[in-house]
Order: C-alpha cells, then sequence, then structure tokens
C-alpha cells in the first residue's frame, strides 16, 4: 500500500472531516485529497515518471502536504528542502539528489534565484502551481500503481560526514514509521495534533504521516512563534504537541506572560536533544501536563519513549516502543550487560531503505539489518535508555544536526583560512553552540566578523559559528588531522561565552 492510499482512503470514509488546518483555513480530507490528485495528474501530464525527484521547497503548510502526497500519487520521489538552507547547500541537495521539478514558494524561489544559481538537474520550476501543464481532473482520473517497496521520499539530514546524506524511505518503511507514531504517541482518530517543526525534517514529516494514517487532524502553524502555537492550540483544543526543548522554553515563557486555555492539551512530547529535568519540571508547573522525552532518528523514525513519571526515572528517554527492537553493544558489535555503556542499534520494519547514491554509507550504517546510531547509551534492568554521549562528532544545536566537516569546509573556502576546526560545547538553551578555531594564512588579514558572514552566506544560520577564536596553529594528531576534541577541552577550560540569538536557530 502506497502512502497516497491512507490519504484516499480517509477521504472515503471522513470526507468531511477537517484534515489540515493553517491560521484561518480548513481543508477536508476530500477537499485535501482532490488537491493532491489534481497536482499529481498536473506532475504527471509534465512529464514527471514513477521514480523521478521532485524538490518540494516550501514552509509548513497546506501547500507542503498537498506537495507530498501528490508526489506519492505520481510515484515520485518527494525531496523536501530545509527552508533555512543557502543557495550552494539547495544546489548539493537537488543536484545529488536528480531532482528535475522543483515545487516552491516565491519567497524562496526569489532567495535562490537571485544568486545567479545554476540547478542543472531542474528541467521545470513551479512556484506557487504556475509552470505545470493543465490536466484532466477527477476522482476516476488514471493514477499508476505504486508498491509499497518503491523509494516514497529523500530525507536530507546532516551527519559526521562533511556533506548532507539522503536518508530513503520507502512507502512501506515511511507508513510503518507513521504507524510507530500513532500507536507510540496514543494518537486517536478525534485528535488533534499541532505540527510545528518543519515538515521538511523527519520529527514534522512522520508526524504528518501519523495524523492522517490515525484519521485525526492536523494543526499546521506555518513558523515557529510563541504567541500563535499557544493561540491556534487554546483556539482549535489541540491534543498532542512533538517539539524541541529550546521551543518548550519559549512556550512556558510565552504561557507565563499571557496564559491561554491548554486544557485540551493531553499528551506533549520532547526530543531531538537532551530534555534537561528542570525543562520537565517547568513545563509541568505551568501547562500541568508531563513532558515526555522520545527519541527517534531520520534513519529509524520513533524508537521510544518514557511515559513514566516516576522520578527515577527522569532523564532517560525511555523504553522502545512496540516492534523496534533495540540493542546495545561494545565497539566489537557484542552486546553489553546491563547498566553499561554502548553504541545503541536499532531495528524495525521503519528502518530507511539506505542513503541515496551512498552504497558505502549505507553499508557502513546498516548491517544485518541494524542501524547504528552513534549514540552512546546504557540500559538499566527496566529498560530505560539513558543517554551517555555521541560516537561521532555532530553536533545538535536546537534540535538540528551539524556536520562540523561541512561548516570546515566552507572556512576553507576562505582565502584566509589555513586550517579550521569547529567544535559544539555544550549550550544551556540550544543543547551545543557552534564555534569555530581558525588558523590564519600568513600575510593574509581577516577577522571573526568577516569569516561569519562567509561561512552565513553560504550555510543555513544556525549551522553559522557564533564565534570565531583565532591561533596560530590548531593541535593536529600524528597524521595531521585537527583535534576537534582538543579544541573543545581548550575552550571549556578558558570558559568563553557569547550571547546566542534565537534568530539563528529558529
Amino acid at each position: 500500500m502506497s502512502l497516497a492510499s491512507s490519504l484516499s482512503r480517509v477521504a472515503v470514509h471522513l470526507a468531511d472531516k477537517p484534515g489540515v488546518i493553517v491560521e484561518d483555513k480548513r481543508l477536508s480530507y476530500l477537499e485535501l485529497n482532490l488537491e493532491a490528485r489534481h497536482l499529481a495528474l498536473s506532475l504527471l501530464a509534465s512529464g514527471v515518471r514513477p521514480g523521478d525527484r521532485v524538490a518540494l521547497h516550501m514552509y509548513n503548510g497546506v501547500e507542503l502536504v498537498v506537495g507530498y502526497f501528490a508526489c506519492f500519487y505520481a510515484g515520485a520521489i518527494a525531496v523536501p528542502i530545509n527552508t533555512r538552507m543557502k543557495p550552494p547547500e539547495i544546489q548539493y541537495v537537488i543536484e545529488h539528489s536528480g531532482s528535475s521539478i522543483y515545487l516552491g514558494q516565491s519567497e524562496l524561489f526569489h532567495e535562490i534565484s537571485k544568486g545567479g544559481f545554476h540547478f542543472r538537474t531542474i528541467r521545470r520550476f513551479v512556484v506557487e502551481g504556475h509552470g505545470l501543464e493543465p490536466c484532466s481532473d477527477g476522482l476516476a482520473a488514471e493514477l499508476p500503481a505504486i508498491p509499497p517497496d518503491r523509494p516514497a521520499v529523500i530525507l536530507y539530514t546532516s551527519g559526521s560526514t562533511a556533506r548532507p546524506k539522503g536518508v530513503v524511505h520507502t512507502h512501506r518503511s515511511a507508513r510503518n514509521a507513521a504507524q510507530d507514531f500513532v500507536q507510540g504517541l496514543n494518537v486517536a482518530e478525534a485528535d488533534v495534533i499541532t505540527i510545528i517543526t518543519p515538515m521538511v525534517h523527519s520529527a514534522g514529516f512522520f508526524t504528518l504521516l501519523a495524523t492522517v494514517e490515525a484519521r485525526a487532524t492536523a494543526l499546521i502553524v506555518p513558523r515557529f512563534d510563541t504567541d500563535a502555537v499557544l493561540d491556534a492550540i487554546a483556539r482549535c483544543h489541540g491534543t498532542h504537541l512533538v517539539a524541541m526543548p529550546f521551543m518548550y522554553r519559549a512556550l512556558i515563557a510565552a504561557q507565563r506572560a499571557r496564559p491561554r486555555d491548554m486544557r485540551s492539551g493531553r499528551h506533549f512530547f520532547c526530543g531531538s536533544d537532551a530534555v534537561q529535568p528542570v525543562l520537565q519540571s517547568d513545563f509541568a508547573q505551568c501547562f500541568g501536563r508531563p513532558l515526555h522525552e522520545v527519541f527517534g532518528t531520520t534513519e529509524t523514525g520513533l524508537v521510544a519513549i518514557n511515559w513514566s513519571e516516576a522520578a527515577s526515572h527522569v532523564g532517560s528517554f525511555g523504553r522502545s516502543i512496540s516492534g523496534v527492537d533495540v540493542a546495545v553493544v561494545d565497539a566489537n558489535g557484542d552486546r553489553v550487560s546491563v547498566g553499561t555503556e554502548g553504541e545503541m542499534l536499532v531495528r524495525s520494519e521503519s528502518n530507511m531503505a539506505g542513503y541515496w547514491n551512498d552504497q558505502a554509507g549505507s553499508e557502513r550504517t546498516l548491517e544485518r539489518g541494524w542501524f547504528h546510531t552513534g549514540d552512546l547509551v546504557c540500559q538499566d534492568g527496566e529498560g530505560y535508555l539513558w543517554f551517555r554521549g555521541r560516537k561521532k562528532e555532530v553536533i545538535v544545536r536546537g534540535g538540528s544536526n551539524i556536520s562540523p566537516q561541512e561548516v570546515e569546509a566552507v572556512l576553507y573556502e576562505h582565502a584566509g583560512v589555513r586550517e579550521a576546526g569547529v567544535i559544539g560545547p555544550p549550550d544551556e538553551i540550544w543543547g551545543q553552540r557552534v564555534i569555530a578555531f581558525v588558523a590564519r594564512r600568513p600575510g593574509v588579514a581577516v577577522g571573526a566578523g568577516e569569516l561569519i558572514e562567509f561561512v552565513g552566506r553560504r550555510l543555513a544560520a544556525y549551522k553559522t559559528p557564533e564565534e570565531i577564536i583565532f591561533l596560530d596553529d590548531l593541535p593536529k594528531n600524528a597524521t595531521g588531522k585537527v583535534l576537534r576534541r582538543a579544541l573543545l577541552a581548550r575552550y571549556l577550560a578558558s570558559g568563553s561565552r557569547e550571547p546566542v540569538s534565537e534568530e539563528a536557530l529558529v
């Protein structure tokens, strides 16, 4: 069964039920289904064939929902693009995926078109619906049959490599992940699921699919704004919310400043970064509900959830959900004893098919059906999992993964940079910060502000270093590799701290 089948089935049985609410706009499941079918037929009339990649460059909203399901109906592979990316990053994603059609919004398209960038694989740009061939419409129109094991989406995520990796989910694995969300987060047909995380990321994407799978209603907030989120939940009686720690901190402050009626909210979930006990305590005092920690990855979907309210379980991201196997192993791949730290491996029907155009990376990460997360955890006798660190040097800032190599690669493009090392020291609000150490080239004068601006023109704001620290030479190992851990130790010992702008992260 394809992902489009879920929408089609709900549209038949609950035609008039609100499927999507965005601000003052409501679409019933029937209307949503008709719009998705119409766009799918237009894509096919414009030459799109099953397996073609379609780039979706949109903010959270009805257009993105319709874009996803149109791709699923047409058998195209959706390639959502992070709206915070800069043109060079977008160019990489489009060309690496081989996307041939661009579906975007005028505000976002303007940003990439004014920079003189050429997207060699794109043969048709469609902005605000303009640029597609007309088509016949109707429920009886012919659409291709899509096998469940065909790729449905490529979700690009930063990891330990210098470039983002394209995580491939089939219709089957994505639907399984959606069902995991439904069961794991206790979603029912009568619920209203508030979506504030970007639906171009796995959390927002799988939450959307889960809402349709459960025949619930998606309450979508286009961009993160605390008042807009709280007002929407109060107005539309939102029942569930999945968000990141920095979002909940902001929501707590806004609710305290102007209380709203949040009694409809039954379940609140927090993940993508460490959830501090003080945040859980503050949230419970402010909203009168517990904040449940969850764990998932783009490659696996939802893995674990902490439903316990016992003080002894605070700080754990819970136990693995039904249908998901977790193993904690040592460096040799052998399972460790209870309470011993090791790498967490995940096996389920929701695991990705692999990385797009990266067979070697897929084989390294997926071994005999087990996904190697790179996260170090320990598991207690009750099965609760506790995060202990990261095997890889990924920086998680405001819930978003950042590859140090990617930031360093951009710094090396500057004529004044001889050596660069990027680290992620801890931050109470955002989880980690992005700090760069740089050794200048002899005879080239370059300042911190110039380098920050240089990176900011090429990478998303959340990846841009907040601080540049200059050294004559960076510490290196015997083979000449920059030692990030030594840089981190030096930074922590110095006690350096600059204020962080929320603008760079949201």
